[in-house]
């Protein structure tokens, strides 16, 4: 059976930065959706602008996980009641 891509839908800010390649890691809330398993290295990734906008093709090439309090700030304003954040690598 083949893995279906991770699904990574994403605010207009942050997908323009994967677009220009300034962005490659995706922060989320460490949990059952955004774990070592579901976010395994090697996976392949679709980003894409909210749910039904442009798409971007990706593979994971690294994950993290960071306590809260060493987040980025973006990271934890989005995720305030977060314990851990998973850092997702995400390259072409």
């Amino acid at each position: 059976m083949t893995e279906k891509p991770l699904f990574i839908p994403l605010r207009t800010q942050w997908f323009r930065e994967f677009e220009a390649g300034t962005k490659d890691i995706e922060y989320r809330a460490y949990g059952p959706r955004w774990n070592e398993r579901t976010c395994r290295i090697g996976r392949e990734a679709t980003i894409s602008h909210g749910y039904s906008g442009k798409r971007l093709q990706r593979r994971v090439t690294g994950f993290t996980v960071i306590d809260f309090a060493y987040a980025p700030e973006a990271a934890r304003s989005i995720y305030p009641d977060a314990a851990y954040i998973a850092a997702i690598e995400l390259r072409p």
